[in-house]
């Protein structure tokens, strides 16, 4: 902000040139009237008697006018305009135009802007101000002002301040650091081998054990923060940037206080997990180290929760080569006798590309759907001759869906370096036999809670579990349809749903290459 004062010295002068040429007028003037009183002539008679002196007194006014205006007119001819400029209130010099100062200004802060540093810095604001003078025969040094002005210009250092919902997280240096924090956060929840076209070698959720690694692809389609982020330049001291290396754990974690529990006699994970209201997934994603769910008395978990102040949200698109298990066809032959059978053709897989819709918070999967499936090579059955009396424990080898309006929610293949064996679903309450069969197992199993397994005495073995509570007993014959039990939420389960696992022979399968 500028500040401006006149101080003409020239108009002075004049006014005092004024003043004179009015003090002797008056006093002409005064002298004429004194002598009209004293005389009282009439005013013929008083211009005859007084017009020499009157005449005299006229040429007299217009000579000391005529040198009033010429010394005017020189002086204001020799006066110079300029400003004295002060710097944080300091008189500094002076400058013949203000716009040589504001040019040095603007190279100064274009100067700063281009410095290479890890902090920038920035000009104080409203350091100079100028006062407007004017004075005889003077000339102001430019050159030593501007000197001046360079010298003594003050500048602070500028940092970025991170906040997060209306919050102040931090500062650092710069805008370069505040952007690849923000990155390094986002990164921490995409595979260390994403490629920069975002697309890498990943797994999906429902890749099973078998499943053909051809031509997998994933493609991250969005990466975002939940929060409302912002990076504000501010003017700090350098006291005040924080360590970038803390202020990402802050961001992440939370920095919360380290929590831990010692296995005790008699504990499970699923027993732990639901003891202090976690779950199964999250005690194996603190304790790395735990294999097969395997832990001993004295080992000691780290259950501490984080709350991180940024939580990330991606949406990915995963595409697998899948392995199409070959179906099983069951034929009746009055050539063969009950229990026996032979095998007319032996299936062979197939292939498939499915596509799958991940969502994830924080890396962990909220959300899993399949979005396209192409069969790329059909499977060939396996034709299997039996015989054909009637055994009403047998399954035909043709399986009905468990629940009626049925929706899978997570499909087979790994999941947190563990094995998902079978899917889940949704749909109606009641728990169906999917072929005939004989009751094998009905009760509590480990990780299953409520279970039912079902020998289809033709190879095939079924097993149903989380359930609510079981229908059927050990050694119950069922029909395919029976009710076995209600959906339910027990054992290593998040939320109500039916886990349904399939076995040929002993070997895990795929359940959705035979629904």
């Amino acid at each position: 902000m500028a500040v401006f004062k006149r101080t003409d010295q020239s108009r002075g002068s004049m006014a005092a040139m004024r003043q004179g040429l009015q003090r002797f007028w008056s006093t002409c003037v005064k002298n004429t009237k004194h002598l009209a009183k004293k005389t009282k002539p009439t005013t013929q008679h008083l211009f005859a008697h007084h017009k020499a002196p009157l005449i005299a007194t006229g040429v007299g006014i217009l000579a000391i006018a005529a040198v009033f205006i010429a010394a005017n007119q020189y002086v204001q001819a020799n006066t110079n305009s300029y400003y004295k400029v002060m710097l944080n209130g300091q008189v500094i010099g002076e400058i013949s135009d203000q716009r040589l100062v504001e040019s040095a200004l603007n190279a100064k802060k274009e100067q700063l802007s281009q410095e290479a540093a890890d902090i920038r810095y920035e000009l104080d604001e409203n350091q100079v101000a100028y006062e407007s003078v004017s004075a005889y025969n003077q000339t102001p040094d430019d050159e030593a002002t501007l000197a001046a002005l360079k010298a003594g210009l003050s500048t602070h250092p500028v940092g970025i301040k991170l906040v997060v919902d209306g919050k102040e997280i931090g500062i650092v240096k710069n805008q370069e650091e505040a952007d690849a924090l923000l990155q390094k956060v986002k990164a921490k929840f995409i595979p260390a081998d994403a490629k920069a076209n975002g697309k890498s070698t990943v797994k999906a959720l429902s890749f099973t054990a078998s499943a053909a690694s051809a031509s997998p692809s994933r493609v991250v389609e969005s990466i975002s923060f939940e929060e409302d982020v912002k990076t504000v330049p501010v003017k700090i001291e350098l006291s005040d940037i924080d360590d970038v290396n803390e202020l990402y754990s802050e961001l992440t974690t939370g920095n919360p206080e380290k929590k831990t529990y010692t296995v005790q006699q008699g504990d499970c994970l699923g027993c732990i997990a639901k003891k202090l209201n976690l779950s199964v997934a999250f005690l194996k994603a603190n304790n790395p180290w735990i294999v097969n769910d395997k832990i001993d008395v004295g080992d000691v978990l780290d259950v501490t929760k984080n709350t991180p102040v940024l939580n990330v949200q991606s949406e990915e698109t995963v595409t697998e080569i899948e392995i199409i298990d070959p179906p099983v066809e069951i034929r009746k032959s009055d050539d063969i006798k009950l229990g026996q059978s032979k095998t007319l053709r032996t299936g062979t897989e197939g292939q498939r590309e499915v596509t799958y819709r991940l969502t994830k918070r924080n890396g962990a999967m909220i959300e899993e759907e399949q979005v396209s499936s192409k069969v790329l090579k059909a499977a060939v059955s396996t034709i299997i001759v039996k015989g054909t009396k009637v055994i009403p424990s047998e399954g035909s080898g043709n399986f009905a869906w468990p629940v009626t309006g049925a929706r899978i929610t997570s499909y087979m293949g790994s999941r947190w370096g563990s094995m998902h064996k079978g899917i889940d679903m949704i749909g109606g309450k009641t728990i169906m036999a999917a072929d005939n069969g004989t009751v094998e197992f009905a009760g509590q199993k480990n990780g299953y809670g409520n279970a039912v397994i079902i020998n289809h005495n033709n190879g095939f073995k079924t097993l149903y579990g989380h359930m609510k509570s079981i229908s059927v007993k050990k050694g119950q014959v069922v029909s395919k349809g029976d009710k076995v039990g209600i959906m339910g939420s027990t054992g290593h389960s998040t939320g109500t749903h039916l886990h349904f696992e399939v076995y040929l022979n002993g070997v895990l399968k795929n359940p959705t290459s035979y629904l």
